[in-house]
């Protein structure tokens, strides 16, 4: 049986300080490279930095941890361990979330919504500790992989180039829903946290509303654009309002 640790015994693990100043320095430092280097010239793409940055982390580090989950036959026990790396991955995300809101107050603080800053990056921070107590810091390694689509919106809001709306789309719906909702029966079934697949329902409402808002914008976006070329108007007119809908597609999505 796994012994819940306090919060001062999660603190005082040997990788926690060393993960948390890793990540603190590493975050801040790209974050203020970024602006120096001309890569986040306006205050959105400012705001997208760390969330490319943590974004991209995450993915890739959950990658591998995600492939041995899926071809273990969503061997539970995958989910319910803990290891210096695992907890390295959880404090890395906390310090991301941490810097989201104070940095964000004093650079981007227009684009912190209530719902998506601050109740979202406490709700987690608060989450990732009870994870980090029960020793189940495993169970967040391997689903970061739902971070994907938050990459790839990352990448279009810092290069409008690097945009792709149905990819975003398609990955938000296959994972933050799909899979989202096969981990909740899966996470009922065997998990040996028996109130984890209440914390997953409790989440999965808000990426439901995020897809309606999603599809809405699609909708909006490609009826617009048949609706110009049927009654043919002018190809200067076109342009201004496709090029008005991409930079309005998705720019709320986390601000709904």
């Amino acid at each position: 049986m796994t012994i819940k640790l306090t919060l001062a015994q999660v603190l005082s693990q040997p990788v926690v300080p060393y993960a948390f100043l890793i990540s603190f320095s590493s975050l801040i430092g790209f974050f203020f490279y970024c602006i120096k280097a001309g890569f986040a010239k306006t205050d959105k793409q400012t705001s997208w930095i760390l969330t490319l940055a943590s974004s991209f982390v995450c993915t890739f580090v959950s990658i591998p941890h995600f492939y041995m989950f899926w071809k273990s036959g969503w061997d539970m026990n995958r989910l319910s361990t803990d290891s210096p790396w695992h907890t390295a991955i959880a404090c890395f995300f906390i310090s991301y979330l941490v810097l989201d809101l104070s940095l964000g107050s004093l650079y981007y603080r227009n684009r912190i919504t209530v719902l998506t800053g601050w109740i979202h990056h406490p709700l987690y921070i608060g989450i990732l500790f009870w994870l980090l107590r029960w020793r189940s810091a495993s169970f967040f390694t391997a689903n970061c992989l739902l971070e994907l689509p938050t990459l790839i919106l990352a990448l279009g809001s810092m290069k409008e180039k690097l945009r792709c709306d149905i990819l975003f789309a398609f990955t938000f719906f296959m994972l933050r829903l799909v899979f989202h909702a096969c981990m909740i029966v899966a996470l009922k079934k065997s998990h040996r946290l028996e109130i984890l697949w209440l914390v997953a329902v409790a989440v999965f409402p808000l990426h439901i509303y995020w897809f309606y808002g999603i599809i809405t914008q699609l909708v909006k976006k490609y009826s617009s654009c048949i609706h110009w070329f049927k009654s043919s108007t002018s190809s200067s007119a076109t342009d201004q309002v496709v090029k008005k809908s991409k930079y309005a597609f998705l720019d709320r999505i986390y601000a709904i």
